[in-house]
């Protein structure tokens, strides 16, 4: 149902727009006007009754967002009556009309619910990204401000008056810009009551500048060009009713996706065009300046984040390998790891078995807390004892594996199995028997090796246990 009511809403704006440019939209205006009216009037009431039935810090936020639409309701109503009689004062007066002052001021009121309202805080990196998006937007929005209203009204106008103007347009933008950089960082879960007051604070602010400018220069305000922002600002202040208010995580995501991630742009593709056009202004140069150092910072920042997400992405999957090949518990490598491992076998390869005598007894008497330090302590003896640059491995329980590749010689390797089992009978908690497979060419697979130091592990196991058996193999 929201979905239908919005695309209807911009339905009509555009359908509104294509009458202005087809001039067919004179005679709708009073209707339009007074469309506006009545949804703002709903949209104060709607706000007013869920900031009394909310608490704490949303109860403040509705609060104030319903204070700007109250201020904004006179001016839209100045405006219905211009639209009736028809006749708006000239240039001179035109400025100093409510609906100036008036949109300028509820643009405050939205731009402090849109800082304020969250409650929920983001990393200074992702302030700072935000903080630069919005001071870009905001002077290439300047740009355009000052050559077609702040310039001539300046150049035709009083000076203390025109900046009064300034600091009513100076709201606008930083409200627009702000709206801009907030709807480009909209969380992918959709839509929520600051995406819609995000939306209303972009058609308001435009539709004062444009009131402004059009005043400047027609010396009578066009209601037909600002009269669709006005019903689509109304409208988005009162679907804002419809949406939950995030007040405990913050209702932007933390980096523009898609082609929402571009509304910032924008303003900065518009000032480049209007440089183009316009003669030489000394203001706009400063300002393009000034633009251009904050988009190569601004990509300069975006480039270094870059950078360190490769660097966690990389040292995330290091971690997520070693996790993958690793036994949590003892340290020591896993049967996966083994595998791997194996793949490069092209030397004589020898492989031992371990399976502790006596694990499940202490298991069973003691706990499993118990069991778990008596495997973490045999762990610690194959460390001591592997040579460096082998392999000692937990294949699951208490059964351990020792690779040695390139292997020495069998007596070698079994007088190495003979070491791990004395050091471990030397713990005096449990004892060790130990199987031993050897393949002098490397061309056995693991799963061959496995089967063949399995079987000695088991005449090692019937011959007493404690001991070291060699694979039928080995000659």
């Amino acid at each position: 149902m929201k979905a239908r009511l919005l695309a209807a809403a911009g339905l009509g704006v555009v359908l509104q727009v294509a009458l202005i440019v087809t001039g067919f939209a004179r005679p709708l205006l009073v209707p339009v006007t007074a469309l506006s009216v009545l949804v703002c009037t709903a949209a104060v009431w709607a706000l007013g009754r869920r900031a009394a039935y909310a608490r704490g810090r949303e109860r403040l936020t509705w609060g104030i967002v319903a204070a700007s639409g109250l201020v904004w309701l006179p001016g839209a109503v100045l405006t219905m009556r211009s639209a009736v009689l028809g006749s708006p004062p000239g240039a001179g007066s035109g400025l100093v009309r409510p609906e100036s002052l008036l949109g300028g001021i509820a643009a405050a009121l939205i731009l402090v619910a849109l800082l304020a309202g969250p409650n929920a805080s983001l990393p200074w990196r992702e302030r700072l990204r935000m903080a630069l998006d919005g001071a870009m937007a905001a002077v290439a929005l300047f740009v355009p401000a000052w050559a077609f209203l702040l310039h001539p009204a300046y150049r035709d106008l009083g000076r203390s008056f025109t900046t009064l103007v300034a600091v009513v347009v100076g709201v606008q933008i930083a409200t627009i810009a702000i709206a801009l950089v907030l709807l480009s960082r909209q969380r992918p879960e959709g839509a929520n009551a600051f995406t819609m007051l995000a939306g209303a604070a972009g058609a308001f602010g435009t539709l004062t500048m444009l009131f402004c400018t059009l005043v400047i220069y027609d010396g009578a305000v066009d209601l037909t060009v600002v009269a669709p922002l006005s019903v689509l600002g109304a409208f988005m202040l009162l679907t804002m009713t419809w949406f939950p208010m995030p007040m405990n995580v913050p209702p932007w995501s933390g980096a523009p996706t898609g082609l929402r991630g571009g509304l910032p742009y924008l303003p900065v593709l518009g000032a480049f065009a209007v440089t183009t056009t316009q003669p030489f202004d000394q203001n706009v140069l400063v300002a393009m300046s000034v633009l251009f150092g904050l988009v190569l910072l601004r990509q300069f920042l975006a480039l270094h984040s870059n950078g360190r997400l490769l660097a966690e992405v990389e040292e995330k999957r290091a971690e997520l390998q070693y996790q993958a090949t690793h036994d949590h518990l003892t340290g020591l490598t896993n049967r996966t790891f083994l595998y791997e491992h194996a793949s490069g076998w092209r030397s004589p390869v020898a492989l031992m078995i371990l399976d502790l005598d006596g694990f499940k007894q202490i298991n069973d008497r003691f706990g499993h807390a118990a069991g778990d330090e008596v495997l973490v302590e045999v762990a610690r003896v194959l460390t001591s004892i592997v040579p460096s640059g082998h392999v000692a491995a937990r294949l699951g329980g208490d059964e351990f594996a020792v690779v040695l590749h390139p292997a020495p010689p069998v007596r070698d390797a079994a007088a190495i199995g003979e070491r791990i089992i004395e050091a471990v009978a030397a713990k005096g908690r449990v004892g060790i028997s130990l199987g031993l497979a050897y393949e002098p060419t490397g061309r056995a697979t693991l799963g061959m090796m496995l089967s063949d130091a399995d079987a000695a592990l088991y005449k090692a196991k019937a011959a007493g246990k404690g001991r070291l058996a060699k694979s039928n193999r080995i000659t």
